[in-house]
């Protein structure tokens, strides 16, 4: 998984470096199988406090030892840390863990989340729609039962994800509209075709359900992103 998600990720790690040593107009582009492109500023990934999205804000929900999953440039993470809350941030990028130590982050790894092990966190901390890691529904109960591992008695899984509009303007996406495949690029570099998931809410529940978690909706917007707070079973 490392190995290919590293690929992948190959150009988003590239555009990460290209913005960090000075390029502020870098772009990164979402092409999708549906035929769909999408240019997404690389400023986006170095945000302010004062400019995440409601469904970012999750730090009130936080305690006790965080583990930030995919964790990027650390924007999440230096949050945390001028909060006071002890903070280990993990990536599978290169360049993403390499600016982390830059920003002066105190823990953080390169790791693939679902080989990372040893440790156990009261809080994980999954924000940026990165419970997609597990690319499709059928994959929601591997990733749940990673993160059980992970957790100490009485921790808690925090996630946002976003609902889908649906297959309408793309007819020959079959199955649940929220199962993606793109690749992304910079400037040349293209990486492989990738899957990821966004997630309504009620899909989410029902499949956390059947993996013995409860669900708790801390935020909603009328886009359809959500926070959410996820316990397991005692």
């Amino acid at each position: 998984m490392i190995k290919s998600f590293n690929s992948a990720l190959d150009p988003f790690g590239q555009a990460l470096f290209a913005y960090w040593r000075g390029n502020e107009s870098a772009v990164l582009i979402h092409e999708f199988k549906t035929g769909k492109k999408k240019s997404l500023p690389v400023s986006v990934f170095f945000r302010s406090h004062g400019e995440f999205l409601p469904t970012d804000n999750a730090f009130e929900n936080c305690r006790g030892h965080i583990l930030v999953v995919g964790a990027g440039t650390g924007v999440h993470a230096l949050e945390l840390e001028k909060r006071g809350h002890a903070v280990t941030a993990i990536d599978i990028c290169f360049q993403a863990v390499q600016i982390m130590k830059e920003r002066g982050i105190k823990d953080v790894r390169q790791q693939d989340f679902m080989q990372f092990d040893g440790e156990r966190f009261d809080t994980l901390f999954m924000l940026g729609h990165n419970i997609g890691m597990c690319e499709t529904l059928k994959g929601i109960k591997g990733l749940l039962c990673k993160c059980e591992r992970l957790l100490r008695p009485g921790g808690q899984l925090l996630v946002n994800s976003v609902k889908e509009p649906g297959s309408v303007d793309f007819p020959s996406h079959k199955g649940y509209p929220g199962e993606l495949e793109f690749r992304l690029s910079h400037e040349g570099n293209v990486g492989p075709w990738m899957r990821w998931l966004h997630l309504d809410f009620e899909t989410l529940t029902s499949h956390a359900l059947e993996s013995g978690w409860s669900t708790e909706k801390l935020i909603e917007t009328e886009e359809g992103g959500f926070l959410a707070r996820l316990n397991p079973s005692l």
